[in-house]
């Protein structure tokens, strides 16, 4: 294949998973999203190479900010991500998620889905409570924000912040506020304080965007300020160390 091509790649497969709103895809999911020029390139048929020589092709071009992970049915591609980290997410989105439907579709084996929650659950960062039905659920215990326990000091806060813009982000300078606030799970009042210690020192700017594409709650998890001007986007622009 050609090397000029290779960076393309990795690109395509991020703007797809942003696309999607996903971390990852199955391998044929991958196949469908990419562009058919890019796969006729390599030697692929859109929609109808098989999952295995799509998989071939493709992982020598992969970066370090995309990865492959093997499922229990399937093969995946996806962000760079710890197991720990994708099942967090997965408990972020759908709080009181069942164990059964937790471990539905998810890229990784049963032993380490298995292996990775129990850790979760012996630190403390997941808990589990049971519904009427005697159904355990899962939950992200609040204090713990991430993946794991803050503490209170301003400094630790901020590295905090800027991980959780990082991750988020995957790479692009202008993140979603709302996002942000979500990946953390602080309390409404400690995430606007951040937000406005940051912002005074410049560390972070505020930008407005169109609330018209946006739900009611990604705009309410947005940063309205005491002049009642919503922000909607902010870029980081202090040192990574800060």
């Amino acid at each position: 294949m050609e090397k000029s091509i290779a960076p393309d790649i990795e690109k395509q497969i991020a703007a797809l998973l942003n696309k999607k709103k996903k971390d990852y895809l199955t391998v044929a999911q991958i196949r469908n999203g990419l562009s058919a020029v890019l796969l006729r390139r390599m030697g692929l048929i859109k929609n109808r190479s098989l999952a295995t020589d799509v998989l071939k092709c493709l992982k020598p071009y992969l970066g370090s900010n995309i990865d492959t992970y093997k499922g229990a049915r399937c093969a995946y591609i996806g962000f760079n991500m710890s197991l720990k980290d994708i099942i967090l997410d997965k408990i972020r989105r759908n709080p009181g998620i069942s164990s059964k439907n937790l471990a539905r579709n998810l890229p990784m084996l049963k032993k380490e889905f298995i292996s990775s929650l129990n850790k979760l659950l012996e630190t403390g960062t997941v808990i589990c409570t049971f519904n009427e039905n005697h159904t355990p659920c899962l939950r992200i215990l609040n204090k713990i924000g991430m993946q794991m326990m803050l503490e209170e000091r301003p400094v630790n806060g901020r590295t905090v912040f800027k991980t959780a813009y990082d991750k988020v982000g995957r790479g692009q300078s202008i993140v979603r506020i709302h996002r942000i606030r979500e990946y953390l799970n602080w309390p409404g009042e400690r995430f606007d304080l951040m937000l406005v210690s940051l912002m005074a020192d410049y560390t972070i700017e505020l930008h407005g965007g169109d609330p018209s594409i946006m739900t009611e709650k990604e705009i309410r998890d947005s940063f309205t300020d005491e002049n009642g001007v919503l922000y909607i986007n902010l870029t980081w622009w202090g040192k990574n160390d800060e």
